[in-house]
């Protein structure tokens, strides 16, 4: 019990420094810009051929491009130690 009432202080502890603390503001705000600028980006009104709301896969795939794509995504699953982990595309319903 007394180690989780030490483990919660450190915590306090640890968000305030950041909190209060310009430097690490500034970090936390660097750290947030690959999720941030992404979403506005697709909250703006792009033009589909880069990236708009309506380009969600290629203009068209035939069988073939769909199943070199999963064995390329296979193969780098292998390579990298996780399943479908690069390679290829993600083909979704419009």
């Amino acid at each position: 019990m007394s180690a989780s009432r030490a483990h919660a202080r450190w915590e306090l502890e640890m968000s305030n420094n950041i909190i209060k603390s310009r430097k690490h503001l500034l970090i936390l705000a660097v750290m947030l810009l690959p999720i941030i600028i992404p979403a506005i980006g697709y909250a703006a009104d792009l033009p589909g051929f880069i990236g708009g709301k309506s380009a969600y896969g290629p203009s068209h795939y035939t069988p073939t491009m769909f199943y070199g794509s999963m064995a390329i995504g296979v193969c780098a699953g292998l390579i990298t130690g996780c399943i479908g982990a690069g390679g290829g595309f993600v083909i979704t319903p419009a």
